[in-house]
């Protein structure tokens, strides 16, 4: 009985370790591929805002003008960190994650998140206070650039608002299956000692 209860128990082990590192790959690959797929969609939106800001700016006045400069001038930014976040995402996809690093990255990516949900708050309530602190300029010129650079803001900072709600939703699926997958494991005490048990 000894006999053949250990070799179950060895193949039993190098079937949940194999389990779980084919899941910390999957894992870590999801969460790389939605933070490129997140980073091509940021990248894009700037590279588009940045023409069509120029150009239609060029050809508008007043308030409208100064919107579409904001909308151009603050994709630069965009532009810059969709670059390096898809740099970083693809560097990442070459690492190799055990769980706790897996669980590491997928806290560290939701909190990013949240923290850029407030930051995008502030965008857009900073915009409206622009447009509201243009009613009280004088000159015409003052009041159309307080006015437009403060759409141009609310305008990026409702897109980035969106943007990161969507990135927290597909994250979070992420870290329900992560949360869902470290249950199974058991630390169980015991005469022999601790061991851990998966339950399949």
């Amino acid at each position: 009985m000894k006999k053949l209860f250990l070799p179950c128990l060895f193949f039993l082990s190098v079937a949940a370790a194999s389990a779980q590192s084919g899941f910390n790959d999957s894992l870590a690959q999801s969460r790389n591929r939605i933070t490129q797929k997140a980073m091509l969609t940021l990248g894009t939106w700037a590279a588009a805002n940045i023409a069509s800001g120029f150009i239609i700016a060029s050809q508008t006045q007043g308030e409208a003008r100064y919107a579409w400069r904001m909308n151009a001038y603050w994709n630069f930014i965009n532009l810059g960190l969709a670059g390096m976040g898809y740099l970083n995402a693809r560097k990442a996809m070459l690492k190799k994650y055990g769980l706790a690093d897996n669980l590491s990255a997928q806290q560290a990516i939701e909190k990013l998140y949240v923290f850029n949900l407030g930051l995008d708050l502030v965008y857009i309530t900073g915009g409206f206070y622009l447009r509201e602190r243009g009613n009280f300029q004088t000159k015409a010129s003052s009041r159309d650039q307080f006015k437009g650079y403060g759409t141009g803001i609310a305008i990026q900072g409702g897109f980035l608002l969106l943007m990161d709600g969507v990135m927290i939703l597909l994250h979070h699926k992420n870290t329900v299956s992560l949360n869902n997958r470290i249950r199974r494991w058991e630390l169980n005490a015991g005469p022999a000692g601790l061991g851990m048990v998966y339950h399949f």
